[in-house]
């Protein structure tokens, strides 16, 4: 048994309930090769690739849900709606992630990964276009719902098909790696928007264009992922038997995943998540609408021509508001090797409460001086990037057996959507017409506080004692870790 089962059974007291067979198992030879531990390797280097081919197609998912910010000036203009009113348009992205999200779970079981996929990206494609299309505040709403399916569903399905080619202890990494869709996708948004609007049509405010060609990207993606990413067929019970003698994906009946939903933890956690996710968004979505209004008003005061001063204003606005996503990479990066190298759950529930505490630092967005404000981003992207880097790792370490995990991911999708859906309207009609941006503080602040004790109340919980199944890795991982603890480091 791999160190990491023992330190989890251990933990919950349950480890005479469930004594090792390890002796009852053929110990891995010594010298030769071993056919398992070959499996095992090749697995995980196909793994390595569709993790990326995965990554990529995340980020332009990502890409189009944060189309938006940048471009909030002028659908405001062109609709004739006031902030609150605009910012439905971030936040109905998250009504379709909600309703999505555990019906992919299920979907995702009857029909597989691949197939899910797919579709998600199809409904990305199509919701791309009918905004790009669209005449009518309505129709564009309808176009951003369509695109919410789509980034539900590849939330679901990629972490899903990540934890079948790596096994628990091996999964930090890879799913830190994953992270960098979310901040990638976002700095890509931020910066290249108003860019590529002005230079495909002369106009900066043109966000027909940001839709047509993030329409684009999104195809290129379905491409990717129909060619590149695939599900490995490795488990050691009767489906996964099934599986390799008749080709055919053996779908398990929903009851066994409707025990996804029976552990407490995993909520507990996703609750969390909700409320930290909403103090960030409550401050990220809107710094590129408070530069832009301060940016415009200098400008103006220095006697710049109007268009000339709202065209530099729309780009200052984005560059300022990514510089707190790209500052999340290089620390999504280092939180990725971390969880790679701190494998238990003591050390990942430290992360945790980490993550927990630094979502404070969004009370302090719009109150410093506004000279300051782009080193304080740079602090914010940092917080940003390791706590969506431990949020997706926590989600293997959380669900007792593997063939659940997708109702756990579903159950993270499902509060990141809660907090999509509410965090935008909620801080637009905070702000007011007016737009009195120090109202925001005070809301940070309760929704910081609630987050960070709920994850404390998580992390003080008994641990999962883990029941591996007949998913795919399922049986076999307890074997596999073994083999792999006696490997040396590739």
């Amino acid at each position: 048994m791999s160190e990491y089962n023992k330190q989890t059974r251990d933990a919950a007291g349950t480890g005479a309930a469930h004594p090792s067979t390890d002796s009852a198992r053929p110990s891995p030879s010594p010298s030769g090769p071993n056919p398992g531990i070959d499996e095992t390797r090749n697995r995980q280097r196909k793994g390595w690739i569709v993790l990326f081919a995965m990554l990529f197609c995340g980020i332009i998912v990502i890409m189009n849900q944060f189309k938006v910010p940048t471009f909030m000036p002028a659908l405001m203009a062109d609709f004739h709606t006031d902030p609150g009113t605009t910012g439905w348009l971030m936040s109905v992205i998250a009504v379709a992630g909600i309703v999505t999200a555990f019906p992919s779970a299920f979907l995702l079981n009857r029909f597989g990964p691949k197939k899910i996929g797919l579709f998600g990206l199809a409904f990305m494609v199509v919701g791309c276009a009918v905004g790009a299309l669209s005449p009518t505040f309505a129709q564009l709403i309808v176009g951003r719902v369509l695109e919410g399916i789509g980034v539900a569903m590849m939330g679901v399905v990629a972490t899903t098909v990540i934890s079948m080619y790596f096994p628990r202890e091996k999964a930090g990494l890879p799913m830190g790696i994953w992270n960098l869709w979310y901040v990638v996708g976002s700095t890509l948004a931020y910066n290249i928007g108003v860019p590529v609007a002005l230079a495909l049509t002369g106009d900066p405010h043109n966000w027909h264009a940001w839709w047509w060609f993030s329409d684009v990207l999104a195809l290129v993606a379905f491409v990717v992922f129909a060619l590149f990413v695939s599900v490995p067929h490795v488990g050691k019970g009767v489906a996964a038997k099934k599986e390799r003698e008749t080709g055919q994906r053996q779908h398990r009946p929903a009851s066994i995943l409707l025990e996804g939903f029976k552990v407490k933890r995993m909520w507990l956690f996703g609750l969390g998540f909700c409320f930290l996710m909403f103090t960030s968004l409550s401050v990220l979505t809107w710094v590129p609408t408070y530069v832009q209004e301060i940016e415009l008003n200098r400008l103006l005061a220095d006697g710049v021509a109007l268009a000339d001063a709202q065209a530099s204003a729309g780009v200052s606005g984005g560059s300022m508001a990514s510089l707190g996503f790209a500052a999340s990479i290089p620390m999504a990066l280092v939180t990725a090797f971390l969880l790679g190298k701190f494998q238990t759950i003591k050390a990942r529930n430290v992360m945790v409460v980490i993550a927990g505490f630094c979502a404070f630092f969004y009370v302090g967005a719009f109150l410093i001086p506004y000279e300051y404000l782009p080193y304080y981003l740079v602090l914010l992207g940092l917080e940003s990037g390791w706590t969506s880097g431990v949020v997706w790792s926590m989600v293997p370490v959380t669900m007792p057996k593997r063939v659940t995990m997708p109702i756990g991911m579903a159950i993270i999708i499902f509060f990141q959507g809660i907090s999509n859906l509410l965090c935008t309207p909620v801080v637009g009609y905070v702000i007011g017409e007016a737009q009195v941006w120090t109202n925001v503080a005070p809301l940070c602040a309760v929704t910081a506080a609630v987050g960070t004790v709920l994850w404390i109340v998580y992390v003080a919980m008994k641990p999962p004692v883990f029941e591996e199944d007949e998913s795919e890795g399922g049986q076999a991982d307890e074997i596999t870790a073994a083999a792999e603890d006696r490997l040396p480091a590739a």
